[in-house]
Parts: structure tokens; C-alpha cells; sequence
């Protein structure tokens, strides 16, 4: 029940994510079956980027498990966070509790971040109505249809990501960071960003990232940054002007720039999207479904869903930018503190 055979790995569509892994038979034990074969799923992920096991009995119970064992550690905690999720259970948290009529963009997991995950894990404990996918996108597919122009830009300079934190908008800062006043500055050389208190109620980061990173396993480039769906376009046209015209341009809670700081253009915008339109396959969970993510090559999001949804998410195997090759090959603030000037390297 535990060779490594006992699981048939197949393709849910030509040239679709993500793969489809059964048991051959009633009963095969998905955590004990995953301990053992960690590496094949590995492989498994290396080739398709995600993996979806389905119609084993353990179902969402598995999840935290097979995370680790693919991920060769202990599960993550969620922190630096930039969308609200609840814990439940030790390194088992919701998905991105936002409303259900929304979209969440594509986007490769906290890469904005300095750490970053490289295996995420979801499981389905309840499958929404209608609705409710985690669509699929070919990180190594995005970055290949990325107009030349853009591509060189954001290679050169990177992505620069923006977040305010004001009462009443958005996480509060002591949430998303994981600290009080005192840790603050500790905080921002930890995470290697920039800190600025703009007034009293009011505190501003902003961090340096670069856009495309090499694959430590393949070797591969991949398109690794969330240019789009930390930008304040993603709220849509609409929401967008009624939030900066409540609080202003100045507080929104998280936007994106390119990393020189100019802004982006709405046609740069536009081909992002349409190069993950265009590689962005969708399937409809079914209740106790465990998907791996090999978060560097796979970006994932949300389709909008009706009726009750719970999607449980674990993180495994801790990298940062520092580990991993990327272009430019480094982007870093010249020092850490309150003073606002910000630089990329320009090489």
C-alpha cells in the first residue's frame, strides 16, 4: 500500500496543471505513502509545477503531513502577510479570507517578501458551490510570453512593493509584521526593507524585490513577483478611485512600482495579465483534495464562488532571495532605518 506504485500519476488535460496522482486502490495511506516517496513528488513537481492527489481517505487531514514531506521541514507560519487568514491549527491556516463575489490575481506566494515559501499545500475540507477555483499558472510559461521591453525593465530594476498602515484599512502593522513598536526597526532589517513613520497613525515599508529568479532545482527562470496583484489596479477601476478618493493616494494599503519607482503603465499591466490569461488552467475541487505547489514555478489565485468554502492552506521549505539566483542579480536599500531615499541596484 506504500510501494512507490500504489499511486498512478497522470495528466488531468494535455499541456494543463496540475498533475493528477490516485491511489490504485481503497486505502492506499497518503501521509505515510508521501514520507516515502517525498522525492518522486519532488520530481513530480520539478516536471509540472503542482500536483493534485485525489480520492485518498485521509483527504484535507493530510495535509500538513504531506506539506513537510515534501518540503523536507516543519510547516510555516504565515507572517509579513498581506491578506487577512486565520490559524486553524498549528501551521494550517485558511485561504485568503476576501469576500466571495472577488477574484484574487495570480501571484507566486510572498515573493514581496525578503522568505518565502517553496512548497505551498491546499487541501478542499468543503468545496464551495459553484465556483471557488484555485486557477493554475506555468511561471516558466509567463515569463516566456512577457512583452521584451517590459521584461527587460523589470529585469533591470526590479519591483518595488508599497504597503501603508492606517487605522481602519487593511491588516493593522503589528499584524502583518509580527511585532510591537520596539521591534520595528529589527523588523526592517530582518525583512530588508524600508521603514518610514509618516505621522503618527500612519507607517509606510516599502521593499526592493526582483522580478525573475532561477529555479535552484531546474535551473529554469520563472516570472516570480506580484507587479499585478499587489498593484492597486487589482481592486478594479471602480474601487480603486473610491478608495483613493477616500483616503488618498498616499495611504492606499499595498500598491507596486517598478523598482526605479516609476509607475507601471496600464498597457504593462495589461500584458502581464494577459500572459497569465493565457497559461492559467482552472479544475473544480472536490472534498478532500490536496494540491502541492512548487511555489517558484506555479503562480495561483482565486475564482470568485457562492455558497460555504474552505480551502485550508500549509507552507513549507523556507528560501529568500539571497538563495536563489535571480536578475537583477541584487536589489537591496543602501541602509536600513527612516531615512526615505530609496535605490535599486542600477547595473
Amino acid at each position: 500500500m506504500t510501494d512507490l506504485s500504489a499511486v498512478r500519476f497522470d495528466s488531468m488535460a494535455p499541456s494543463a496543471l496540475p498533475a493528477l496522482a490516485t491511489p490504485r486502490q481503497p486505502g492506499v495511506p497518503l501521509t505515510a505513502w508521501a514520507r516515502a516517496h517525498a522525492e518522486s513528488v519532488r520530481e513530480q513537481l520539478r516536471r509540472y509545477g503542482a500536483v493534485l492527489f485525489r480520492g485518498f481517505d485521509e483527504g484535507a487531514d493530510a495535509l500538513r503531513p504531506v506539506v513537510e514531506a515534501v518540503g523536507g521541514a516543519g510547516a510555516l507560519s504565515y507572517r509579513d502577510g498581506a491578506t487577512p487568514r486565520s490559524e486553524l491549527d498549528d501551521g494550517v491556516y485558511s485561504s485568503t479570507e476576501y469576500p466571495a463575489d472577488q477574484t484574487i490575481e495570480m501571484h507566486n506566494e510572498a515573493c514581496y517578501s525578503w522568505s518565502w515559501p517553496r512548497i505551498l499545500g491546499f487541501a478542499c475540507a468543503w468545496p464551495a458551490q459553484s465556483g471557488g477555483q484555485t486557477p493554475l499558472a506555468d511561471s516558466r510559461k509567463v515569463l516566456c510570453r512577457l512583452p521584451t521591453e517590459l521584461l527587460a525593465r523589470l529585469e533591470r530594476h526590479g519591483v518595488r512593493y508599497i504597503r501603508n498602515y492606517t487605522p481602519g484599512v487593511g491588516i493593522p502593522w503589528q499584524e502583518a509584521l509580527g511585532c510591537g513598536e520596539s521591534g520595528l526597526d529589527a523588523y526592517a532589517e530582518r525583512a530588508r526593507l524600508r521603514l518610514e513613520r509618516v505621522s503618527d497613525d500612519h507607517l509606510r515599508t516599502e521593499a526592493l524585490r526582483p522580478a525573475v529568479a532561477r529555479h535552484p532545482d531546474t535551473g529554469e527562470w520563472v516570472w516570480f513577483n506580484q507587479a499585478t496583484s499587489f498593484h492597486l489596479s487589482t481592486l478594479g477601476e471602480e474601487l480603486a478611485a473610491e478608495l483613493v478618493g477616500q483616503i488618498g493616494p498616499d495611504r492606499v494599503p499595498k500598491t507596486s512600482r517598478a523598482g526605479d519607482g516609476t509607475e507601471f503603465t496600464g498597457a504593462e499591466l495589461a500584458s502581464i495579465r494577459a500572459a497569465f490569461a493565457a497559461e492559467t488552467s482552472s479544475f473544480d475541487w472536490q472534498l478532500g483534495d490536496v494540491l502541492i505547489v512548487d511555489n517558484l514555478l506555479t503562480a495561483h489565485g482565486r475564482a470568485p464562488f457562492a455558497g460555504k468554502r474552505e480551502i485550508r492552506v500549509a507552507m513549507a521549505a523556507a528560501a529568500n532571495w539571497q538563495e536563489v539566483a535571480s536578475r537583477p542579480t541584487a536589489v537591496t536599500f543602501p541602509q536600513v532605518g527612516t531615512d526615505t531615499h530609496l535605490q535599486g541596484d542600477r547595473q
